[in-house]
């Protein structure tokens, strides 16, 4: 009996430790649009701007990211329009009126704090695409960097 528990144990143990999710990857701006990193959680910093093709679907808003220079894709942010917990706005941004000005751009951080374009951020997210003419990420946390 003592050996059907320790077997039972071991087996919890090694299911428990196989759900565990691997952390988000640091990839600069300049290499994360290629198929490599395709469906996979990345981590990216760089500054919010409004893009020059401005478009809004399935509860999200899509953002221009800059970062440093060069003949690279850099990839589109895809931030949600709505919050996870009711009441609560964190890592998401409001929706934008028609006729939209540059304030009118509400974009909060992983603590609920406003972002602002400009401001250097770190976003998490998966990578969608990940193509020379199409590289967004789905964004899940923003964080402010200093």
């Amino acid at each position: 009996m003592k050996n059907v528990i320790k077997i039972a144990v071991l087996i919890c143990i090694v299911s428990l430790s196989s759900c565990t999710s691997n952390p988000p990857k640091l990839v600069k701006a300049s290499e994360i649009c290629n198929e490599d990193y395709k469906g996979e959680i990345v981590m990216c910093e760089g500054i919010v701007r409004l893009p020059e093709r401005f478009f809004s679907a399935g509860g999200s808003v899509t953002m221009a990211f800059e970062a440093e220079k060069g003949k690279f894709r850099i990839p589109m942010l895809k931030i949600s329009t709505f919050s996870k917990i009711e009441g609560e706005k964190k890592n998401m941004m409001d929706l934008l009126p028609d006729g939209f000005t540059e304030e009118d751009v509400k974009i909060y951080d992983d603590n609920g704090q406003p972002v602002k374009l400009g401001d250097k951020i770190r976003v998490t997210g998966e990578l969608l695409g990940g193509l020379s003419d199409w590289c967004d990420i789905d964004v899940t946390k923003i964080e402010k960097v200093k």
